[in-house]
């Protein structure tokens, strides 16, 4: 009985998900996943209780506020949403309390009214050690239009 109990506590740690993680890139990994997969309740769990939201140099404010009056409108305007990765940078600080990731990307946008959005770009976190894990304190969206044929 014991050592079935033993296995069920290594199952469950072991199946814990990237929100609680003590790597900075598996939370920003983690981030990327779930507004690929417009699950914005998930992505909502990443970021820390107090956060800001920069996209392209403009405040978007909080998570929550981003969530309801930027992101959550443009995901019902989208048909398809394609990211590619590139390798991040990720620098913690020497006391573990901050991390910094900084993401390259290319996505593609395939707009419901038939309209399409190819861009590159780099994604910022600033991530604090919260609870015994990274959250997102501060989220940059930084993007511009690829030129054509590119």
């Amino acid at each position: 009985m014991k050592k079935l109990l033993v296995l069920l506590v290594f199952a469950a740690v072991a199946a814990l998900p990237a929100l609680a993680s003590d790597d900075p890139r598996r939370v920003a990994e983690a981030y990327f996943d779930a507004t690929t997969a417009s699950d914005l309740d998930a992505a909502g769990k990443l970021f820390a209780r107090e956060s800001s939201v920069y996209e392209s140099g403009g405040v978007e404010g909080t998570w929550q506020h981003y969530r309801d009056h930027h992101l959550g409108p443009e995901i019902d305007a989208v048909q398809s949403f394609s990211l590619t990765k590139h390798e991040p940078e990720v620098v913690k600080s020497n006391d573990g309390s901050l991390a910094f990731v900084a993401w390259p990307i290319e996505y593609r946008i395939a707009l419901k009214d038939k309209r399409v959005i190819d861009s590159k770009g780099t994604v910022t976190f600033l991530l604090v050690e919260q609870d015994g894990a990274y959250k997102i304190r501060q989220l940059h969206w930084s993007s511009r239009r690829k030129p054509p044929g590119r």
